[in-house]
C-alpha cells in the first residue's frame, strides 16, 4: 500500500502510473492475442468475427467493470481517510453485489447472442464465428468480472505492482491457450474465447488468494451488505457503469456502421483499434494513477496537492500524446500487416481498410490526453457525475458525425476515425470549464477534519 498525501507529487504519480502501464500493456495483450492468432491461423473472417463480437461483450461486461471503478474510488477515499472498517464494508457490499449482477447478466447474454448479432447487422459470412465466440466469453462474465474487481480495490490502495505481476502471468497464460487452442486443436474463435476465459479464472483465484493473504484490508472474514455504504459506492458506481454502459452502446451504433462496410473493412477495423488502444494506453495508465493520487489527497482534506498532481499529470500525457501520434504515424501500416496472414487473397484490401482509420486517429492523441487528465482528476475528487457526463458525450458526439461523415462524404472506416477527436476536442473544452469554475467541490464520499493548508 502507498501514501500519496505525503512526499513529491510528480515522481509518486510516475512511478505508481508505471506499474499499471506495464500491466495495461499486458492487458492489452489479452485482446490483441485473440485478434492476432486467429486472423494469422485462421484467416480475415475469423478476425471480422472477433472484432464484431468485441463491442457487445464491452456493453455487457463494461457496466460490471465500471461498478468495480466506483467502488474502488470509495475505497481509495476510506484509505486516504484512514476509516478501515467502512473500507472493509464497502468491499464486503461491492461484492455481494457485483456477484449477483454478473450471473443474471451472463445468463441474459449467453441466451440472446444471435439476436444481438442480428441487430448488430453483423455480416452473414461471419456470424456463426460470432456467436460461438460471445456465448463462450458471456458465459464465463463472472472471471473477468471479479478479477478485475480485486486489481481495481488492490490499485485503489496504492498497491499497483501486484496486481501488474498476476496480471503478466494471466497474459503469458492467455496467451499460450491460444495458440494451443487455436493454432494447435483448431478450434477457430472459440477457441480463443475458451483461452480467454481459463485464463481470466485462475487470474482472479490468484487475485482473491493473494487479497485475503497479503492485504488485510481486503481480507473479508464476514460478508455483509451494509446499506449505508452501499449509497456513497452506488453514487459513485452508477454513473461509472452508466458511462461505460451508454459508451458501449455508442461503440455499438459504430460498430453497426463498420458492419455495414462488409467483413474486410471489419477486419481491417480491429487490426486497426487494437493499435490504436495500444499506443493510448500510457495515457490510461497516468490517468488512472492520477485517480488514485487524488482519491486519497481528497478524501484527507488536500485539495491544493490533489491540484498540483493533475498539473503534473497532464503536462506528462501531452508530452506523451504527441510522441505516440509520431511512433503510429511512421509504423502504423507495417504493425497493422502482423494481424493478417499474407497468403489471405483479401490481406491488402484489409490492410488498407485500417490503415486509412488509424492514420487519421493517431494525429489526435493530444485530445486524448487533455480529456482524460481531466476525467482522471474528476474522477478522483468523488464527482462520477461530470465522468459520465463527458464520456457520454464524446461517444455520442463521435456516433453521430461518424455517420454524417460516413453519409455525406462517401468515406468508410476512416470516417469513425475524424469523428473521434471532434468530440474529444468538445469534450475537452466542457471540462476545462468545469474545472475552472470548481463545480467538481464537495464532491468527495469521505473526507477527513484535516482542512487544507494552503
Amino acid at each position: 500500500m502507498q501514501d500519496f498525501t505525503k512526499g513529491n507529487a510528480a515522481k509518486q504519480i510516475l512511478l505508481f502510473s508505471l506499474p499499471m502501464l506495464i500491466g495495461n500493456i499486458f492487458q492489452q495483450f489479452y485482446s490483441m492475442a485473440d485478434a492476432f492468432i486467429v486472423g494469422r491461423f485462421v484467416g480475415g473472417g475469423a478476425l471480422a468475427a472477433v472484432g464484431s463480437s468485441m463491442a457487445l461483450v464491452n456493453f455487457l461486461i463494461g457496466a460490471l467493470i465500471g461498478l468495480t471503478t466506483g467502488a474502488s474510488v470509495v475505497i481509495s477515499q476510506c484509505f486516504g481517510a484512514r476509516e478501515e472498517e467502512k473500507l472493509k464494508r464497502s468491499v464486503s457490499t461491492s461484492i455481494i453485489f457485483l456477484a449477483g449482477l454478473s450471473v443474471l447478466i451472463s445468463v441474459i447474454g449467453y441466451i440472446f447472442t444471435p439476436v444481438f448479432l442480428r441487430l448488430l447487422d453483423t455480416p452473414p459470412e461471419i456470424s456463426d464465428m460470432a456467436v460461438s465466440y460471445l456465448r463462450v466469453i458471456l458465459g464465463g462474465i463472472t472471471f473477468p468480472v471479479f478479477y478485475n474487481m480485486y486489481m481495481a480495490y488492490m490499485r485503489a490502495l496504492g498497491n499497483s505492482k501486484s496486481p501488474l505481476y498476476i496480471l503478466i502471468f494471466a497474459t503469458i497464460l492467455n496467451i499460450g491457450l491460444d495458440v494451443l487452442f487455436v493454432a494447435e486443436f483448431d478450434w477457430g474463435v472459440a477457441g480463443a474465447a475458451w483461452a480467454t476465459i481459463l485464463s481470466q479464472s485462475i487470474s482472479m483465484i490468484l487475485c482473491i488468494f493473494y487479497a485475503n493473504r497479503y492485504v488485510p484490508l481486503l481480507r473479508i472474514h464476514k460478508f455483509i451488505f451494509d446499506r449505508e455504504l452501499f449509497i456513497p459506492i452506488l453514487k459513485n458506481s452508477l454513473p461509472a457503469a452508466m458511462q461505460i454502459s451508454i459508451t458501449s452502446f455508442a461503440m455499438l451504433t459504430i460498430t453497426r456502421l463498420i458492419n455495414s462496410f462488409g467483413a474486410l473493412a471489419v477486419a481491417g477495423y480491429t487490426a486497426a483499434q487494437r493499435l490504436d488502444m495500444f499506443a493510448m494506453m500510457p495515457l490510461q495508465s497516468l490517468s488512472m494513477a492520477l485517480s488514485t493520487f487524488v482519491g486519497q489527497n481528497m478524501g484527507a482534506g488536500l485539495e491544493q496537492r490533489a491540484k498540483k498532481g493533475f498539473g503534473y499529470t497532464m503536462l506528462f500525457m501531452l508530452v506523451i500524446g504527441v510522441a505516440m501520434s509520431i511512433f503510429v504515424l511512421l509504423l502504423g501500416k507495417g504493425l497493422i500487416s502482423l494481424f493478417i496472414n499474407k497468403s489471405d487473397p483479401d490481406a491488402p484490401s484489409i490492410i488498407i481498410f485500417g490503415t486509412d482509420y488509424l492514420s487519421v486517429i493517431s494525429m489526435f492523441y493530444v485530445f486524448f490526453a487533455v480529456f482524460f487528465s481531466f476525467n482522471g482528476f474528476f474522477r478522483g475528487a468523488g464527482d462520477a457525475v461530470i465522468v459520465m457526463v463527458l464520456t457520454i458525450s464524446s461517444l455520442t458526439i463521435r456516433a453521430l458525425s461518424a455517420y454524417y461523415l460516413a453519409g455525406r462524404f462517401d468515406m468508410g472506416p476512416e470516417a469513425v476515425g475524424w469523428s473521434i477527436p471532434i468530440g474529444w476536442g468538445l469534450c475537452s473544452l466542457v471540462a476545462w470549464f468545469y474545472y475552472a469554475k470548481g463545480f467538481w467541490r464537495n464532491k468527495v464520499a469521505v473526507r477527513s477534519a484535516t482542512d487544507d493548508v494552503l
